[in-house]
C-alpha cells in the first residue's frame, strides 16, 4: 500500500479464516504427483497380496488382514491422503475377494466375517487417515521450522549486515539457496516512484514485462495478496516490499522453466518481502535521522556563529558612527563633503540594519523574543515606527489612512512597530522617490489589520509564496538586503497569533497586510484610566 495506505476490506481475504487454513497441515497433491502414489500404492497391494496368498494356508484368512493393515500404516508415512485412503479401500476388497470365504466373490456368508470385513475395513480408512494426517502434521512443522530458520538467517545476515548493500546481496543469494530461485530487486527512489533499474544485487535483468508487472505490485500492493505478475503476462512473480508506512520497492522470483513454488515456499517469500521491506524502511529513517543530525548541528553552529559575528561587528560599527559624526562637526559647511560623509552614514545605517536583523533572528530562533503585551495607542504606533525609519523614507511621500476612534490595543509596541518599520523601508527600497506609501490601520471586532502598500513594480507570483522565508530575496531585488525583514516579520505577527501575507494591487506596487488577534480596551475602562 504506498505510503502507508491500508487495504480495504474487499480487497483482502478475511485473515482468521486465511491464516487457518494454512496452518491446516492438509497435504496438496498435483495430478502427476497423485497418479504416480496411487500407482505405487497398486504395486504395494499386488506385493502384499502375492505373499499373502503363499502365508494364507499357514496364518489362515484372519491373519492376512494384520498384514493390509501393515501396508497401510507403512505406507501412510510416505504417500499423501487421498492415495492413502485409496490404498486401504482397495486392500479391504482384496482381501474380502481372495481370502474371505467363499473365495473369489464379494460375498460373505458368514456373520461372523461379515463384522470382521466391516471392522477391518473402518480400522484400515481411520488409521489411513490419522497416519496420513500425523505425517502431513509433521511436515508442516518442518516447514514451519525451515520458515522460521531461513527468516532468521534472512534477519542475521541482511539486517545486521555492515551497510544495505551487502544485507541486500544476502537476502538475494538466501533467497536462491532456499527456493533455487532467480531474484532481483527493484527499490523506491527518493521520489518515491519505483526504479527501473534492478538492485546490483539482483541475480537476474528483468525485461520490460516483467518491469510492468513489478510496477503494478508497487502501484497496487492492496491486491497483490501473493504471487502476481503483469495480468498473467510475466515469467517472473512480483511481491512488493511492505514496510509498516509504505511500500520500499518490489521483490521478483523467476523459477526455472516448468518449475513452480509450492505453498510453503511461496509464503516464506512472501515473509521475505515484508522483512525486506522492513530492513529497507529502517535503514530509510536511520538515514533521515543522521540527515537530521547533520542539519541541526549545522543549524546551530550557524546561529552561533552569526551571533558572534554580529556582536563583534556592533562594536567597530559604533566606533566608525561615533567617528562620523565627529567628522560632520569639523566640515562646516562644505556641502560636497558633506554629501560624501552623507553617503558613507547611509552606508552605516545599512549595515546596521543588516547586524539588528541578524542578530534578532538569532534570538527569535534561540526563543528569547517573546511577546510583552501592553496598552497602546494604534496611531502612536504609526507615527514612532514612521519616525524610526526616518532616512529611509525620506525621498517617499507617507500617508496615514487609519480610523479616528481606534481605541486602546493590548500588544508588543515594539515588536509591531519593529514590523512597521521593515515594511516601510522594504516598500522604499522598492518604489521610486517621489512616490507615495501607504499605512492603513482598521480594527474589526478583535483583530487589528495593518497594511503598508507601495506604488513600485510588486511582486512576481514566483515569489509570494516564498517571501517571508528567511533568507530568501527575490532575483530582482534591489541589493544591500539579507532577505531577513520579512522573515523577521512574519515570525513576530505569528508570536502574536497572527499572520501576515503579500499580495500585488490591482493599481500597482505591493501590499502587504498584518492581521493581529488583540484585545480592547472598552471606552468605560479608558476613562476610569483617565
Amino acid at each position: 500500500m504506498a505510503d502507508g495506505a491500508q487495504p480495504s476490506p474487499e480487497a483482502r481475504p478475511d485473515k482468521s479464516r486465511e491464516d487457518t487454513r494454512r496452518d491446516r497441515p492438509v497435504e496438496r497433491l498435483n495430478g502427476a504427483s497423485f497418479i504416480h502414489q496411487v500407482a505405487l500404492a497398486g504395486v504395494l497391494v499386488v506385493l502384499v497380496t502375492v505373499a499373502s496368498l503363499l502365508l494364507e494356508p499357514f496364518t489362515g484368512y484372519l491373519s492376512i488382514a494384520l498384514l493390509y493393515l501393515l501396508l497401510i500404516v507403512a505406507a501412510a508415512l510416505k504417500l499423501g491422503r487421498a492415495p492413502v485412503l485409496i490404498l486401504a479401500a482397495i486392500s479391504a476388497l482384496v482381501w474380502n475377494f481372495l481370502f474371505i470365504p467363499p473365495h473369489f466373490t464379494f460375498y460373505i456368508d458368514r456373520l461372523e466375517d461379515a463384522m470382521m470385513f466391516a471392522t477391518f475395513f473402518v480400522v484400515a480408512m481411520a488409521m489411513g487417515h490419522l497416519a496420513s494426517r500425523l505425517r502431513s502434521s509433521e511436515m508442516a512443522e518442518r516447514r514451519r521450522e525451515r520458515r522460521t530458520a531461513a527468516l532468521y538467517e534472512l534477519a542475521h545476515q541482511a539486517a545486521f549486515a555492515t551497510d544495505l548493500e551487502t544485507g541486500l546481496g544476502a537476502a538475494v543469494s538466501l533467497i536462491a539457496s532456499v527456493s533455487g530461485a532467480q531474484a532481483a530487486l527493484l527499490l523506491r527512489r527518493k521520489d518515491h516512484t519505483l526504479s527501473e533499474l534492478a538492485h546490483p544485487a539482483s541475480s537476474f535483468t528483468l525485461s520490460e514485462r516483467e518491469k510492468t508487472a513489478a510496477l503494478w505490485a508497487f502501484d497496487h500492493p492492496s491486491q497483490a495478496d501473493g504471487f502476481i505478475g503483469a495480468r498473467g503476462d510475466s515469467s517472473a512473480r512480483c511481491l512488493p516490499l511492505q514496510g509498516r508506512t509504505a511500500v520500499m520497492g518490489v521483490l521478483c522470483v523467476r523459477r526455472a522453466p516448468g518449475k513452480s513454488l509450492d505453498r510453503g515456499e511461496t509464503e516464506l517469500l512472501e515473509a521475505f518481502a515484508v522483512l525486506i521491506g522492513l530492513i529497507l524502511e529502517k535503514d530509510h529513517v536511520v538515514e533521515a535521522v543522521k540527515r537530521a543530525e547533520v542539519l541541526e548541528a549545522s543549524e546551530r553552529l550557524r546561529r552561533a556563529l552569526l551571533d558572534s559575528v554580529s556582536h563583534e561587528l556592533k562594536t567597530p560599527l559604533s566606533a566608525v558612527q561615533a567617528g562620523i559624526d565627529a567628522l560632520g562637526r569639523q566640515l562646516g559647511g562644505d556641502e560636497e563633503k558633506r554629501a560624501t560623509l552623507r553617503e558613507v552614514q547611509s552606508a552605516v545605517r545599512r549595515l546596521r540594519r543588516v547586524i539588528d536583523n541578524l542578530l534578532t533572528m538569532t534570538r527569535i530562533e534561540a526563543g528569547v523574543i517573546q511577546p510583552k503585551l501592553d496598552w497602546c495607542d494604534v496611531a502612536e504606533l504609526v507615527q514612532a515606527a514612521i519616525d524610526l525609519a526616518g532616512d529611509g523614507v525620506a525621498e517617499h511621500e507617507i500617508a496615514v489612512e487609519a480610523d479616528h476612534d481606534l481605541p486602546m490595543v493590548r500588544l508588543d509596541q515594539a515588536l509591531i512597530e519593529q514590523c512597521l518599520y521593515n515594511l516601510l523601508l522594504n516598500a522604499a527600497s522598492w518604489s521610486r522617490p517621489g512616490t507615495t506609501i501607504t499605512v492603513r490601520a482598521a480594527l474589526d471586532g478583535d483583530r487589528l489589520t495593518l497594511a503598508i502598500l507601495d506604488e513600485g513594480p510588486g511582486v512576481k507570483e514566483t515569489d509570494l509564496r516564498r517571501i517571508f522565508e528567511k533568507f530568501y530575496r527575490a532575483s530582482d531585488a534591489p541589493p544591500g538586503g539579507t532577505g531577513l525583514g520579512l522573515a523577521i516579520v512574519d515570525n513576530f505577527v505569528r508570536s502574536h497569533g497572527g499572520s501576515a501575507r503579500a499580495a500585488n494591487r490591482e493599481t500597482g506596487g505591493a501590499e502587504f497586510t498584518l492581521t493581529i488577534p488583540v484585545e480592547t480596551m472598552r471606552a468605560e475602562a479608558l476613562e476610569e484610566l483617565a
